[in-house]
């Protein structure tokens, strides 16, 4: 049985690990990624590759951006601004010389639930992973949705008013990112941001913080708002919510709560309610959804 190298680029945290065949992956490694040049985002690419050179078949990545998946072309790479138009697989096989194939972070999150997780038998679903922005992939007809420029799904630059402002304030990504939680929790409950992470924010919310749930609960209407557009627009039969925080059962509890008044208040007889439900593999989605696109545009069984 083959083993891969699966990576999936955060805006915050490099993830990997080995990934088999099958899309078993235990141990995930992390690193932080490199925000300051494409250098040094290659650099630590290759130190990565470095320690599982001997042993892998090939590498399968996860990355922020417009990612023409089969052919590895990034419009741009999300968060990461020093990539724009640029050949990621020619990039890298430079410096790692292996097999590479990479796809978008949304999209492989709802391919990994696709062909492993919980959307498995389903036609129409929606998965928002809860980041540092969010990401967004959409099966449609059984099928992964991307678009006529590979675009479909990035939800995080849906805008969220209507002036003329390009602020990142008004996108969704920044508003339902983790970053803004984070930063808002800070601000009222007066704790230095370095020191908030998303354990700490559930310990005092699982403690009864009634500020900290007052953001929690803010942040979840925010969600839910989108998800009742976004079934508008498409109409999925279900909702996953990953990213590593979603598996705090608190926040689907919230996310549910919030949707379930969001669609009564815009009148239910309108629109069904989908089911919400948590992305079976969490923040390994991503990674095993990158394997999936690499045994695709390999032409490699999925048995």
């Amino acid at each position: 049985m083959a083993d891969y190298l699966g990576v999936d680029i955060g805006g915050t945290q490099i993830k990997y690990g080995l990934i088999n065949d099958e899309g078993c992956i235990d141990i995930v490694e992390k690193r932080e990624t490199p925000m300051d040049s494409l250098d040094s985002f290659v650099r630590v690419m290759g130190e990565i590759y470095d320690d599982y050179a001997d042993e892998i078949e090939g590498m399968a990545i996860s990355m922020p951006g417009i990612i023409h998946s089969r052919t590895g072309f990034a419009v741009h790479g999300g968060t990461l601004d020093y990539i724009k138009n640029m050949n990621m697989i020619s990039l890298l096989e430079e410096r790692c010389p292996t097999t590479i194939h990479v796809e978008n972070d949304g999209k492989a999150a709802a391919l990994g639930e696709l062909w492993k997780g919980n959307f498995i038998g389903v036609e129409n679903g929606v998965i928002l992973v809860l980041g540092t922005g969010i990401g967004g992939g959409i099966i449609s007809n059984g099928k992964l949705l991307k678009g006529n420029h590979y675009s479909a799904g990035e939800v995080s630059f849906i805008k969220t008013n209507s002036d003329r402002s390009s602020d990142e304030d008004y996108m969704f990504g920044f508003q339902t990112g983790l970053r803004k939680l984070f930063k808002t929790i800070s601000n009222r409950c007066e704790i230095p941001l370095n020191q908030i992470d998303g354990h700490l924010v559930f310990q005092y919310a699982n403690e009864g913080n009634l500020e900290v749930l007052t953001c929690l609960n803010e942040y979840c209407r925010t969600l839910a708002i989108q998800i009742f557009n976004l079934q508008a627009i498409l109409d999925p039969e279900k909702f996953l919510i990953g990213g590593g925080i979603s598996k705090q059962p608190l926040l689907l509890e919230l996310i549910k709560k919030s949707v379930a008044e969001v669609f009564k208040e815009k009148n239910t007889e309108l629109f069904y309610a989908p089911l919400i439900e948590k992305s079976k593999h969490g923040n390994k989605a991503n990674i095993i959804g990158a394997l999936y696109n690499y045994k695709k545009n390999e032409q490699l069984s999925f048995e």
